[in-house]
């Protein structure tokens, strides 16, 4: 792998001008893209969070397959209590609800980091910007 000479330059520069930025009052995140550059990001460029343990989605696509797959977990199981239901099986119990609105509300979360993701995405395309890498 070839080292670059003026990386260290380029990220001084990109530092100084985050830095600049932050004191001037905007919220923004410095963060490494997948081309190697240091970017600063507003929080609307910059999409959802890259950090912290455990795999990461890091596209609209892969957030998109993860809502459809959790509203067709969810629908199975719909699916599975109505069929207890009319087999005559009318007392479900307590806890299962409270899965079924837990569950909903994983639902919702991950859709909102779809639409998060996807403004993001959008408006890095607009602005020239490169995808986040952490």
């Amino acid at each position: 792998m070839a080292v670059d000479p003026q990386r260290a330059w380029r990220d001084q520069q990109a530092t100084a001008w985050h830095e600049q930025a932050v004191a001037g009052g905007q919220k923004r995140y410095l963060r490494r893209a997948f081309n190697g550059e240091l970017v600063s990001y507003l929080p609307e460029e910059y999409g959802v969070a890259r950090n912290g343990l455990g795999p990461k989605i890091r596209t609209v696509w892969g957030h998109a397959i993860l809502v459809a797959g959790e509203v067709i977990t969810l629908s199975l199981f719909f699916w599975a209590l109505s069929v207890g239901v009319r087999g005559g099986h009318t007392d479900v119990p307590a806890g299962l609800w409270v899965v079924f609105a837990f569950f909903g509300l994983v639902i919702v979360y991950s859709t909102w980091n779809l639409v998060k993701e996807a403004k993001a995405t959008r408006l890095r395309r607009q602005r020239g910007l490169p995808t986040p890498a952490e």
